[in-house]
């Protein structure tokens, strides 16, 4: 799999996470258990987005050092 193809799927999983992320935010709760239920699913969903934001952010460093190197090499 291509560095471009596997950030171009974190890219995706990252905008349902945050389409996800802010359905839940938007939601009221009714009761205590409610509050807790959503807050437990909004740090949830936050943990995974982070963790997704943070291999996006890896492959992209891979990817531009990479192109740094080519064109380092050509010279």
């Amino acid at each position: 799999m291509d560095i471009n193809e596997t950030v171009l799927e974190l890219k995706v999983e990252e905008q349902k996470l945050q389409e996800e992320l802010s359905d839940w935010k938007s939601k009221i709760p009714s009761g205590n258990m409610g509050k807790w239920h959503r807050q437990v699913k909004v740090d949830s969903i936050t943990d995974k987005l982070a963790e997704i934001q943070k291999q996006i952010h890896f492959h992209d460093s891979i990817y531009l050092s990479s192109e740094i190197y080519k064109q380092w090499n050509t010279l």
